[in-house]
């Protein structure tokens, strides 16, 4: 789940603009470019399309979960449990986790250089 939260959300955004949700077809797109596969997709599903079509997805895909299950799991992972999260908020976690990916990135960099002979 984190791959999709800390790279989807700025891709959506780069190739569709903002908006509150996104079409079932854009993010398949978007999460078979940046994944490689559609493994796990429902949670993208889930977090970046509207209830409605989640719904209607759901009706042939067979999730196994709803729409407020896999959006319960993305909040407890993501946002301390706060269940209304919008793309906003998901759009804003992605950039968090890339600066904190850099800042550890960059600390271990300084750890190897600083403790020498």
């Amino acid at each position: 789940m984190e791959k999709i939260v800390t790279s989807i959300p700025r891709q959506l955004l780069s190739k569709f603009d903002m908006k509150n949700s996104f079409s079932p077809e854009e993010v398949k797109r978007v999460f078979v470019d940046a994944l490689g596969n559609d493994i796990n997709i429902k949670y993208a599903f889930a977090m970046f399309c509207s209830q409605v079509d989640f719904n209607e997805l759901s009706e042939t895909h067979q999730f196994g979960s709803t729409f407020s299950e896999l959006r319960l799991e993305v909040s407890k992972k993501c946002f301390e449990g706060w269940p209304r999260f919008n793309f906003e908020s998901l759009l804003s976690y992605s950039k968090q986790s890339t600066m904190s990916g850099l800042v550890n990135e960059v600390t271990d960099i300084g750890l190897d250089f600083g403790c020498g002979d």
